[in-house]
């Protein structure tokens, strides 16, 4: 699966209301149907509030920051930051 349909989701997220609402109230079922679709690893991610994950996996820090910016999946700027930071650190 492509790194596009992160991209996607996090874009949307922005501009769709309905789709913030789905991922509230049942977010494995809005992601697995979303299109285009997302891998099992990336929907894993995106619950988990992963933004480290999806970062290394080659999503746009810019547009998962959307995700904070609208409270999804347990996140807020600060564990945005937090989460970002550490996938970026150097492994010793």
């Amino acid at each position: 699966m492509s790194i596009y349909a992160v991209n996607k989701l996090c874009y949307r997220v922005v501009h769709d209301p309905a789709l913030r609402e789905a991922l509230e109230r049942d977010p494995g079922s809005a992601l697995r149907s979303f299109e285009p679709p997302l891998s099992e690893a990336q929907v894993t991610a995106v619950i988990g509030g992963d933004v480290g994950a999806l970062s290394k996996m080659g999503a746009d820090h810019f547009l998962l920051h959307q995700l904070a910016r609208f409270h999804l999946f347990g996140l807020d700027f600060g564990s945005y930051a937090e989460r970002i930071r550490a996938a970026r650190a150097p492994v010793s």
